[in-house]
């Protein structure tokens, strides 16, 4: 028998869903045989030819199920690229996260609404996303949901890098566990940003329809600019809004009410609203109360246009704002001046400076700008206490005042820190001169309350256009002056010098690029392990700061965290550094390093800043970690610093179940009686000490002390900078608890150290 290539085929005459019967496949094969062979007679045994036609059927419907098997198939696959095609291009954002909360898939429109490229999106929690004040929402849906497993919605606000601000829905669920047999979770995006936008005008619009209703006293006018006629629309009620001479009858009439100088400005602006109803439509000006006085009105003007959309009516609705006026002038007043000693605040310095600095541009003069402060002042503070430094102050302002010309300008800009600009200078000398000036008059004792006070002042002195061209530029200079006069002696100045100015470019470069590092992400974490000193067990690790650069060579830490403290940064660049510490232990434990405890160092400015406990307790919520797990190491001069404060922030933190360690414990001068009063879990060995074992005879002593000292405190002791067996066998000797240096571990990135971890085991 011979096939034939054009034959057609059984199965495509019949059902499909009929090949699932045996029966039905069987007949199907009958078919196709009977389609592809020939009659020919044969010879052969009957019971060969039955045996031969059965292997023939048989082939037949293994064809036949191979054919619907690449068919279903073919289908299964095409489905599979529709779903795909539906996912990846739907209207809505779709997630797919993990039991952790980490984004592991995203389609383009989750990718467009995160303003993310998707691959980006891997590993991150949605809540990098989520506005500040709404991350609380956000955690008590995922709380909800985890506990009754039903699905949750919630709005939310989305940050973008351009500032703007996404209103989305989300709509989470738990979705069928996986092959793996772990949870993960499904979210919904929806943008509902156009829908808030107009709840927003709607709540607008009613608060507008509110004030409305209950001003009650308001005056309301109605002018025709046909017939030049205005009349009472209001109940005719007199209110504070009504002018002393009654209400006018024509617009000329009005005016002559207002004063003189603001009349041909309200004048001008109602015509050009009767022109164009869509410019400015809110007025202030003075209006005549008396034969000598003057009272504050604000008037609102709303248009009726007719079928043409000229204006028919306008409607003046006005409102007394005397008071609220004297209330703002005062405000101003008390916000331009420093209100213990009268002088200028920082507010005023630079509206004025820069009009000063503007007029001597212009005329080709030189200007001088002196920054100082009174040496010794917080001493005065610390032992006398801050109503004798506040005397102090006010004693300092009246003799600056009694020593500078009027068209100078003396400020206070907070605390015991003052400035002065000199206008028309002739030249440095006379800088100079008005320096040692200053010297003088603030270096006599100050008679406070029978106290002989002596403080003597240290100014850095900068020169228009010479150090700068800009207030900010002038005051920056005389800042570091100063304290390069400080470093000479108390009572100098010192003017600005080519060295300085470089000094204070290179810090301006190293501003503009740590802050552009911070905000693209260029910095990243280490974590170099700490090891118990008996069993060499890993019991945690500390994270470093690390700022790696596309020429292969880190700018070291010693380098840009001075920086990040004088601009104020350092805090948000501490925040960043624990939310990247538990996001990395939130990793390691997916990785099977569920209870990695991790060490963070903390900087003066961040652990006295008034939110740093609720950042802290916000950024375990947010990445599910453990505080248990956590240790934060500050510095003897920060626990220190404010004894009061610190004690109950440590105590706080006890309480969130975080440990504290003194960290560099042994160069300082920490008081015994105030270490043993801090709730502390451990010290950290100055890495010097560790260092200078073998070089100074001193240092075993020291060591032994300090060990000694945390064994009696019942403190657990490090050891840090461990560079050699004879470390390791120093400090094992001497029952120190734990260890750490590159003898024993070097820094290395997370997925680094979990690879180092598991060679351990």
């Amino acid at each position: 028998m011979q096939g034939s290539d054009d034959a057609p085929r059984p199965s495509d005459n019949h059902p499909t869903e009929t090949l699932n019967d045996p029966e039905g496949l069987r007949r199907h094969a009958e078919d196709r045989l009977r389609q592809r062979s020939t009659p020919t007679e044969t010879s052969a045994p009957e019971d060969a030819v039955r045996l031969l036609h059965e292997l023939l059927v048989h082939q037949i419907e293994l064809e036949i199920q191979n054919e619907e098997l690449r068919r279903a198939q073919a289908e299964l696959e095409a489905s599979k690229a529709r779903y795909f095609d539906l996912y990846d291009l739907a209207p809505v954002g779709y997630l797919t996260l993990s039991e952790a909360w980490l984004i592991e898939e995203a389609n383009l429109a989750a990718a467009s609404l995160l303003d993310q490229p998707r691959a980006a999106l891997v590993g991150q929690s949605l809540s990098n996303f989520i506005y500040p004040e709404d991350q609380d929402i956000h955690y008590r849906c995922r709380l909800a949901l985890r506990s009754t497993k039903e699905r949750q919605r919630c709005e939310l606000r989305l940050m973008h890098a351009d500032h703007q601000t996404l209103w989305v829905m989300v709509e989470t669920s738990l979705a069928p566990q996986t092959t793996s047999g772990c949870p993960y979770w499904q979210s919904i995006l929806i943008d509902i940003t156009a829908r808030k936008q107009g709840e927003l005008a709607l709540l607008e619009a009613q608060a507008r329809l509110r004030l409305v209703t209950e001003i009650a006293e308001l005056t309301f006018w109605e002018w025709n600019p046909k017939c030049d006629r205005i009349s009472v629309a209001s109940d005719g009620k007199p209110s504070p809004a009504t002018p002393a001479r009654g209400t006018p009858t024509r617009l000329a009439e009005w005016a002559e009410m207002l004063h003189p100088e603001d009349r041909p400005r309200i004048l001008a602006s109602i015509h050009a609203f009767v022109e164009d109803p869509q410019s400015a439509n809110e007025l202030q000006y003075r209006i005549c109360d008396s034969d000598s006085g003057y009272r504050w009105l604000q008037t609102r003007l709303e248009a009726t246009l007719n079928t043409a959309g000229q204006v028919d009516q306008l409607l003046l609705v006005h409102q007394d704002v005397t008071r609220r006026k004297a209330s703002e002038d005062q405000a101003v007043r008390l916000a331009q001046h420093d209100p213990l000693t009268g002088l200028p605040a920082r507010i005023l310095l630079d509206q004025l400076a820069e009009h000063m600095i503007a007029g001597a541009r212009r005329a080709g003069e030189q200007l001088a700008v002196l920054f100082f402060d009174l040496d010794r002042f917080k001493a005065i503070n610390d032992l006398h206490g801050h109503d004798t430094g506040d005397q102090v102050l006010k004693a300092a302002a009246s003799r600056l005042r009694a020593t500078f010309r009027e068209e100078d300008l003396v400020c206070r800009m907070g605390g015991d820190e003052f400035v002065v600009v000199l206008s028309r200078i002739r030249d440095a000398d006379e800088a100079a001169h008005m320096a040692r000036k200053v010297i003088a008059a603030l270096s006599p004792p100050y008679d406070i309350c029978g106290l002989q006070l002596k403080c003597t002042a240290s100014l850095g002195i900068s020169l228009f256009p010479r150090d700068g061209d800009t207030l900010g530029e002038l005051l920056q200079r005389a800042d570091i002056a100063m304290y390069q006069a400080k470093k000479v002696s108390p009572g100098h100045y010192q003017f600005v010098t080519a060295a300085l100015n470089r000094q204070v470019e290179a810090a301006r470069i190293m501003e503009q690029r740590l802050r552009q590092a911070l905000e693209q992400r260029e910095l990243c974490l280490v974590y170099q392990p700490l090891l118990n000193v008996d069993s060499g067990r890993v019991e945690g690790v500390e994270a470093l700061l690390r700022w790696p650069q596309p020429e292969g060579t880190p700018i070291p830490p010693e380098t840009f965290l001075p920086v990040a403290e004088s601009i104020h940064l350092i805090h948000d660049l501490g925040h960043w550094v624990l939310r990247e510490a538990f996001q990395q232990q939130v990793v390691w434990q997916q990785a099977g390093l569920s209870s990695m405890p991790i060490s963070v160092n903390i900087s003066t400015r961040q652990f006295y800043h008034p939110k740093f406990i609720d950042e802290l307790t916000e950024i375990c919520r947010e990445t599910a970690a453990d505080p248990q797990l956590l240790t934060l190491q500050m510095s003897q001069a920060t626990l220190l610093e404010n004894r009061d404060v610190s004690l109950q922030l440590l105590d706080k933190l006890k309480a969130l179940g975080v440990k504290l360690v003194m960290d560099d414990f042994g160069l300082g001068c920490a008081s015994l009686c105030e270490l043993g009063d801090l709730p502390l879990d451990g010290l950290s060995i100055n890495r010097v000490l560790v260092q200078r074992l073998h070089i100074a005879q001193s240092s075993p002593a020291i060591l032994d002390t300090i060990i000694h000292l945390g064994r009696a405190l019942a403190l657990q002791v490090t050891a840090v900078g461990i560079e050699s067996a004879s470390d390791l066998s120093f400090i094992r000797e001497r029952d120190c608890d734990w260890a750490q240096g590159y003898y024993l571990g070097e820094p290395m990135s997370g997925a680094e150290f979990v690879r180092w971890y598991q060679q351990r085991l």
